[in-house]
């Protein structure tokens, strides 16, 4: 009996921290695309769209090519001239540390201030770290319009630009101040799941808390050929 009392509570605990570590509501006004977006170039041919999944361990994150970042773009210009683009989220104390230590990680199962770490490069190898895969999904342009939206949303802004909290770790990268929380049953892997959830695609960022369980749900979703790469 008390053994059952206790797994309740703690049921009752994770449910009430899974409902509070979501990020504000993204507004009507980033639901959908603007047609100019979806629309074609004139006299230019239908390119792919493609949203990266970036997976390094137990961190993931996302790849989006410079072109694909329609209303991110203005917020982006320290990177505007780069072919590709990633964002990772993170607990603000564990992700910014230089030698993250045990207290770090403990704080961070706790709810508390998240960073997105951005970097831009002028091609995929650069971001994509040794060990670490990536996998490119197809996606049509509201897919990848909504991602965009999603990421934007995700960054604290003053002034309309985004917050640079300081320098990344790797040539071309930077963080930036996000407004989500993190904790233990909020992570990195959750977020990225929220944002191909975001755009529609059939992930359920609810089930995820662990890289191992995001490569299992983006192991269903169609990949791009390596001939519609961007």
């Amino acid at each position: 009996m008390m053994r059952h009392a206790v797994l309740s509570l703690l049921g009752a605990a994770a449910t009430a921290l899974l409902g509070g570590c979501a990020g504000p509501p993204m507004s009507a006004s980033v639901r959908a695309p603007p047609q100019a977006f979806l629309a074609a170039d004139p006299g230019v041919p239908p390119r792919p769209a493609v949203i990266g999944v970036l997976v390094a361990g137990w961190h993931s994150g996302l790849i989006l090519p410079m072109r694909e970042t329609g209303p991110l773009r203005p917020l982006l210009f320290a990177h505007a001239g780069e072919r590709y683009v990633s964002f990772g989220w993170g607990n603000r104390r564990f992700y910014m540390a230089s030698h993250p230590t045990f207290a770090d990680a403990v704080a961070a199962l706790f709810s508390s201030p998240s960073v997105l770490l951005v970097q831009g490069a002028p091609t995929l190898r650069a971001l994509v770290p040794s060990g670490a895969r990536s996998r490119w999904l197809c996606a049509d342009r509201a897919e990848v319009w909504k991602v965009d939206a999603y990421l934007r949303h995700a960054l604290s802004r003053l002034h309309g630009k985004p917050v640079r909290l300081g320098t990344g770790p790797w040539a071309g990268s930077a963080f930036y101040a996000s407004g989500e929380r993190y904790d233990g049953l909020h992570t990195c892997n959750t977020w990225t799941a929220d944002a191909l959830e975001s755009a529609g695609l059939p992930v359920h960022s609810s089930d995820v808390i662990f890289s191992s369980q995001l490569v299992h749900l983006i192991a269903k979703l169609p990949a791009c050929p390596a001939n519609r790469y961007p």
